[in-house]
Order: structure tokens, then C-alpha cells, then sequence
């Protein structure tokens, strides 16, 4: 993932993410050092991020079995 621009944006609706094909769980490390599990969407244009409280982040690390 080098030479993305990672962004952390709020999901409108959580739950459709988890059938979804383009996403991933993933360790995301953030600028403030801290590391969540989040969402990795691989599809780069879904129309359910709210971006207004977009964040920046440092890092993700998707999760194998799944990245695959």
C-alpha cells in the first residue's frame, strides 16, 4: 500500500460492508500512533463513506486469509 493516500472516513451503513467483496478487516495505524481494526475497502469510490470527518492514516495491514 505505498504511495496511497490513506484516508479513515465514517460508514454510512456498517452492515453492508460485511458481504461486500471489496472490503477487508485490517490493522490501521493512525497518525496519532494509536492501531484500531477497521474496514479496508479496495473499491476506492463507494457511495457509502461520509467524508466530512475523513482523518489521515499512517498504515493498514489487511488481514490474510481474507486479502487473498
Amino acid at each position: 500500500m505505498a504511495r496511497k493516500q490513506l484516508k479513515v472516513v465514517r460508514l454510512l451503513e456498517p452492515e453492508l460492508c460485511l458481504d461486500c467483496r471489496f472490503a477487508n478487516k485490517a490493522e490501521v495505524e493512525m497518525n496519532d500512533g494509536s492501531i484500531q481494526r477497521m474496514i479496508y475497502c479496495r473499491r476506492l469510490d463507494c457511495d457509502n463513506w461520509d467524508y466530512s470527518t475523513a482523518e489521515s492514516a499512517k498504515s493498514v495491514v489487511a488481514d490474510e486469509e481474507e486479502a487473498a
